[in-house]
């Protein structure tokens, strides 16, 4: 699971929700959060962060700065101390409000840039910066805390240092997300780097009172081992597991790093608490068979080390997608898998049986954590969760999809793990337990139906999982009915009150204000209107309010910004207000990608709707001269990714539409040479689908998959024969043809494929492709509910979502795509587009420039 997920589950057991809801209300933050605040002082509240600086002065906009850390036990101290200090001497500061947060910024999986960082000061000057070091370094001579990676170590201290931001600067990057920046010497905005190690900006000279601690400080992880580290196979916050050798005799082996004080769990316990946990499991079951061998345990520097012989064999959760019959477009033999499954899971239960009767209970158990040995047989890894079986209690998000609810208790947290293995292994949806268990009943329909599984190899994992629950899913129904039912679960979602979001979505949303096309407001309205839902004055007040107030600075995109909004302002009526909010958002050659999500081409795409093809034009001569001409190297194309929404096939949208309004042959030249860029990322499958290569996974989907590509295909098909291009088509099109799909979603999901499917639908006449039908019935896996409506889950499917990229909303877009009576689609890809909406004349039109001379 994509870790920075996790903690937007814990604020709410139904939506996504940012980690620091309630805590203004949870009476627990550290005094100087609300204590008086002295003269010629200001506090501010941003966020996670309570800011103290002196009314007099002003800090520069980067420089270097002091990080303190803190264990738990001691942080109340520690900012007692360094507040009075810099109070006294007039430094500007900042901490963290609450041990809450504390806690979240130094558990397992926190981003390497945020780890361990309790307090920051902001020294004037190097000179002050030295008196700083020295003066704190007395006085929190003594305190213990994590090793902050991305920062030089003073010592062994809590202190830190780095050079950074300090003003709020930040660069948007090629996939539309924003990261923080620093301006280097000839101006420009260059990233801020904080990473799992210290580094410096190119430019900067260490002042020479850090050379101490730059010679003292230790070089890559494990460098004072006696063994020498090849590879790294995953790190965390917590430390970081490795491939090694030794250098003696050239033996590989697995080494296992914690690091003390840091990678907190739910309970407060470290990284090394956990690994000694764990080294007393490998000892204590080194007989029977099912664990890693435990060679060596050693302390190297002050981080923790276990040293393992390698696991023989493959993890379960690789060898799973290469045998599941329902990966493709074909069936495979479900006989054979049946077989194979149900033997898998009695061997998996018989280690785990082991090990329980040694008294420990696993707690994290998911087919990462399954080994198959060549010979038959399994072994179990990954110890960081294991307990005594008399403390074991269930999180839920120990390993989601597999981890027990509040509730389980010792040996049956296991149990609950063992019996979505069970599910996992036919239907791998048990995510969606942690919202409703009740969904077992329903899952097991579908596995029993599918497949030729024995009678009551089930029975007990629906048992052990829906605990009884009754089954509350409504019926997908008519699509009046459906409409009706998400729709209802929509607008009973609605937070209107709060300013960060209007409809829970995903958590891309908090980055960008609750707004956007794809994760916000204007989405969802968008969709409720085309579909025939309705509209909802009091929401569309809401977007309107917050639009125009935010506007300008905001992003330019249009699935992740201005565009976006103003796009459904118009569509909504609310013409003057698109274009206010257009204007205040500015230049559209801000946006830094060329891709249709948050960059130049849906910008240009909507130019054309609301009536700028000079602009339009302009837009995308830009982008043209930003896409490479060739697939650069042997990797692949242009940017990080594929497909429509951030390759090359979103330029080529804009590329045929152009050509559509122009009637200029070189649009249709350049929209070819950006859609052979995506073909080149592609590979084909054992099904003979063509889908996009992203490394470690291949991807069908609507947003970086093969459906966009195809999509945009067919449109450049319809003006331009090419057998080439059509036998590509014709490959990717079988990517829709898959008879499982993990998500639920619009842009990464089944609800894309139907959109995609349905895409040449004439009105009123309902589903034509029978490949559709299928694929709107399969929609009823993932169903859920919301106060009695239908609602669906975004993205990992830990919790719902009601945003159209990834939630109920692009559900309801993709149904209305197959049943209702007119076409309905997203923006820009439903064939011909309206002229001039707003009727605007274009900026950069004659007519425009000769007023603006006069």
């Amino acid at each position: 699971m994509e870790k920075r997920y996790e903690p937007y589950c814990r604020a709410d057991p139904a939506f996504y929700d940012s980690p620091l809801t309630g805590l203004d209300d949870s009476g627990l933050d550290y005094a100087p959060a609300h204590r008086a605040v002295p003269g010629g002082w200001v506090r501010t509240v941003r966020a996670d962060w309570v800011i103290y600086q002196p009314v007099a002065g002003e800090l520069p906009g980067q420089g270097w700065k002091i990080h303190v850390s803190a264990r738990m036990d001691e942080a109340a101290e520690i900012l007692d101390k360094v507040a009075g200090y810099c109070l006294e001497r007039e430094l500007a500061f900042k901490f963290l409000r609450s041990p809450a947060v504390l806690h979240l910024n130094n558990a397992e999986h926190t981003a390497p840039g945020a780890s361990g960082k309790f307090i920051t000061v902001y020294p004037a000057a190097e000179a002050v910066l030295e008196t700083a070091l020295a003066e704190l370094g007395r006085l929190l001579d003594g305190h213990r805390g994590p090793r902050i990676l991305s920062d030089l170590r003073c010592g062994d201290s809590v202190l830190h240092v780095r050079y950074g931001g300090i003003a709020e600067r930040r660069r948007v990057v090629e996939d539309g997300w924003s990261q923080p920046a620093v301006v280097a010497p000839d101006g420009t905005l260059v990233p801020d780097r904080r990473e799992a190690a210290f580094t410096m900006p190119p430019w900067v000279t260490p002042p020479p009172f850090l050379g101490p601690h730059l010679e003292s400080q230790g070089g890559a992880p494990g460098a004072a081992l006696p063994y020498r580290i090849e590879r790294v196979l995953h790190r965390t916050n917590a430390g970081g597991l490795y491939v090694a050798s030794d250098p003696a005799t050239g033996e590989r082996l697995i080494l296992k790093e914690a690091r003390p004080h840091a990678g907190l769990d739910r309970h407060g316990a470290d990284a090394v608490t956990r690994l000694e946990r764990e080294r007393e499991v490998l000892e204590r079951l080194a007989d029977l068979g099912v664990v890693p061998v435990l060679r060596d345990h050693l302390v190297a520097g002050e981080d923790h080390w276990l040293v393992m012989e390698p696991v023989t064999g493959e993890p379960l959760s690789e060898v799973f997608p290469t045998r599941y019959p329902l990966g493709g477009a074909e069936e495979g033999d479900l006989d054979g898998y049946a077989l194979w499954a149900t033997e898998i899971c009695a061997e998996v239960e018989d280690a785990v049986m082991k090990v329980h009767m040694n008294g420990f209970v696993l707690g994290d158990l998911d087919m990462s954590a399954i080994y198959l040995r060549p010979g038959g047989g399994v072994t179990l890894i990954g110890f960081d969760a294991v307990r005594p079986a008399a403390e074991a209690t269930g999180t839920g998000l120990a390993s989601p999809g597999f981890g027990a609810p509040d509730g389980f208790v010792g040996f049956d947290v296991d149990r609950f793990a063992l019996a979505c293995l069970r599910f996992a292994l036919f239907l791998p949806l048990t995510e969606l337990f942690l919202l409703d268990r009740g969904k077992a009943a329903e899952l097991a329909e579908v596995i029993t139906d599918r497949f030729p599984v024995k009678e009551g190899f089930l029975r007990p994992a629906v048992r052990i999982v829906g605990g009884g629950a009754a089954r509350s899913t409504p019926a997908m129904g008519t699509w009046q009915e459906m409409r009706a039912s998400m729709a209802g679960a929509i607008l009973a979602s609605a937070t209107p009150e709060r300013d960060d979001r209007l409809f829970p979505g995903d958590v891309a949303q908090f980055d960008a204000g609750g707004l956007g096309f794809a994760h916000g407001a204007a989405g969802v309205l968008y969709a409720l209107y085309v579909t025939g839902a309705g509209r909802a004055p009091e929401h569309e007040r809401w977007l309107l309010d917050r639009a125009l107030r935010g506007a300008a600075g905001g992003r330019p995109g249009f699935y992740d910004g201005m565009h976006g909004v103003a796009h459904t302002l118009a569509v909504l009526g609310h013409h003057e207000a698109a274009l206010e909010v257009l204007d205040a958002a500015g230049d559209p050659s801000r946006a830094v990608g060329t891709d249709l999500y948050g960059g130049l081409a849906g910008i240009g795409l909507n130019q054309i709707y609301l009536g700028e093809l000079d602009d339009a034009v302009e837009t995308a001569g830009m982008m043209a001269d930003r896409l490479p001409r060739q697939v650069p190297g042997v990797s692949g194309a242009a940017g990080p990714y594929a497909g429509l929404m951030y390759g090359a096939s979103g330029p080529a949208l804009l590329f045929v539409r152009l050509f559509e309004r122009t009637g200029d042959v070189q649009w249709l030249d350049r929209a070819e040479e950006a859609l052979r860029l995506d073909l080149a990322r592609c590979v084909v499958q054992a099904d003979g689908s063509l889908q996009v290569n992203e490394g470690c996974r291949t991807m069908p989907y609507l947003d970086r998959g093969s459906v966009g590509i195809a999509w945009v295909l067919g449109e450049l098909l319809r003006y331009r024969a090419d057998p080439e291009l059509s036998a590509a088509r014709h490959r990717l099109d079988r990517a829709a043809r898959s008879h499982f799909y993990i998500q639920s979603g619009l842009f990464t999901g089944r609800a894309g494929i139907l959109a995609y499917l349905c895409r040449d639908r004439e009105g009123g006449w309902g589903i034509e492709d029978p490949e559709a039908s299928r694929q709107l019935a399969a929609l009823s896996w993932h169903a859920l509910a919301y106060q009695g409506h239908l609602a669906f889950p975004g993205e990992r499917l830990l919790r719902l979502s009601m945003d159209l990229a990834t939630g109920t909303t692009g559900v309801l877009l993709a149904a209305g795509a197959a049943l209702h009576g007119e076409p309905v689609g997203l923006p820009f890809l439903s064939g011909a587009m309206p002229a001039n909406v707003l009727g605007r004349v274009s900026r950069t039109a004659p007519a425009a420039r000769e007023a603006d001379n006069g």
